[in-house]
């Protein structure tokens, strides 16, 4: 085979969703960011558990830690264990992470903002679509981009940087990816964001 023709990867497979999977995926992630010479790391992380874990994991790498979460005073109602505070809560974890060296950006999901009371009746928007086609993929792939979204109108990217980025599909780590990174406002310009290469999912994305 010709070898300018490109190279060949692996992509690891979950066999399942959720928080099992983290380690491994900082691992893979942190692996892959060394072989780009990549010097960022976005974590997508509600509650700082894997944001810490990954700041850990980092320690001594080079690598910066960028831990993404939702806007103060979310919740997620009705879960299994009752209604959930998001957005990293907990002063406690936070203080942590910045001690670390972590940044950390808290703001809102740029495909859930002025459609979500829509969404919450049932009414599709065009945000809906665009994060079907990334969950099409894995729950966390919709969540690297727009966790990465984030990060770039915030400034901690630049426009056309490539930085990995990681996410779940509910608590944890199972997904992630080498994105190019591009403003919100970018991202249905042709060629703005662009998945580069995946490095792990789960098998099963929902």
């Amino acid at each position: 085979m010709r070898k300018d023709l490109g190279e060949s990867k692996n992509i690891f497979y979950f066999n399942a969703c959720g928080e099992i999977n983290t380690e491994k995926t900082l691992k893979l992630a942190i692996e892959r960011a060394r072989e780009l010479r990549i010097k960022k790391l976005v974590v997508a992380s509600e509650t700082g558990a894997s944001a810490l874990k990954a700041a850990e994991m980092l320690r001594g790498s080079g690598i910066n830690l960028i831990a993404v979460t939702s806007a103060a005073g979310t919740k997620i109602e009705d879960t299994a264990i009752g209604d959930l505070r998001i957005g990293i809560p907990n002063n406690r974890i936070w203080n942590q992470l910045e001690k670390s060296g972590a940044e950390i950006i808290r703001g809102t999901d740029p495909l859930y903002n002025i459609g979500a009371a829509l969404e919450r009746n049932h009414v599709p928007t065009l945000a809906t679509t665009v994060r079907l086609c990334f969950r099409a993929i894995s729950s966390g792939t919709a969540v690297c981009v727009t966790a990465t979204l984030m990060v770039t109108d915030n400034g901690l990217l630049r426009e056309g940087e490539d930085v990995v980025a990681t996410a779940g599909s509910w608590i944890g780590l199972d997904t992630a990816v080498v994105l190019r990174a591009t403003n919100s406002v970018n991202l249905l310009r042709p060629g703005a964001l662009q998945i580069r290469e995946i490095i792990c999912k789960p098998r099963n994305p929902a």
